[in-house]
């Protein structure tokens, strides 16, 4: 989600667009979840696809999703919500891909091209409740929840000063 948002609000930087930070903020963080809200489950809880980086991970669904959702959102506060979901989200398959690549592990990193590409195959794949209950406090995790905090916590302040009233002069 940190490296999605980073990602985006240099976009907007650049753009200069006055859409609601914390509605914009939405769109964002959903589509950098979007990939796994829609892969884990389908795989993990009911079997439908091959592994939890398939569908949703695959480029091909990107450019599907990304015509879709530039079709239907035309106008210029649908436009910003569409590219923050969209940066979001390919932002999430770019940070899942670019390690593998960088630690050699092609194989691994072919599910971008699924279903070109058969999908990789992960071993005995547990659901969504064993991964939390079976995970690891390392300090990647510890730095990835606190950037998930202040990314909330800043999103919740720039929300707060765009709706506080003028001050007013008596």
């Amino acid at each position: 989600m940190a490296f999605g948002a980073l990602i985006y609000y240099g976009y907007r930087r650049i753009r200069r667009l006055g859409v609601s930070p914390v509605v914009v903020g939405i769109a964002l963080a959903f589509g950098t979840q979007f990939p796994d809200i829609v892969d884990k489950p389908l795989a993990w809880n009911l079997g439908l696809l091959p592994n939890g980086r398939s569908l949703a991970h695959s480029i091909f669904t990107f450019f599907i999703v990304a015509v879709v959702l530039t079709r239907i959102g035309r106008d210029r506060e649908r436009q910003e919500l569409t590219t923050a979901f969209l940066i979001g989200y390919l932002s999430h398959i770019v940070g899942d891909f670019i390690p593998l690549i960088l630690r050699g592990e092609f194989y691994y990193a072919t599910f971008a091209l699924w279903p070109l590409l058969p999908p990789v195959d992960y071993g005995q794949e547990i659901g969504f409740i064993a991964r939390i209950e079976g995970l690891d406090v390392t300090l990647s995790l510890l730095v990835q929840l606190a950037l998930v905090l202040v990314l909330i916590i800043y999103w919740f302040v720039r929300a707060r000063a765009a709706h506080r009233p003028p001050p007013r002069h008596d």
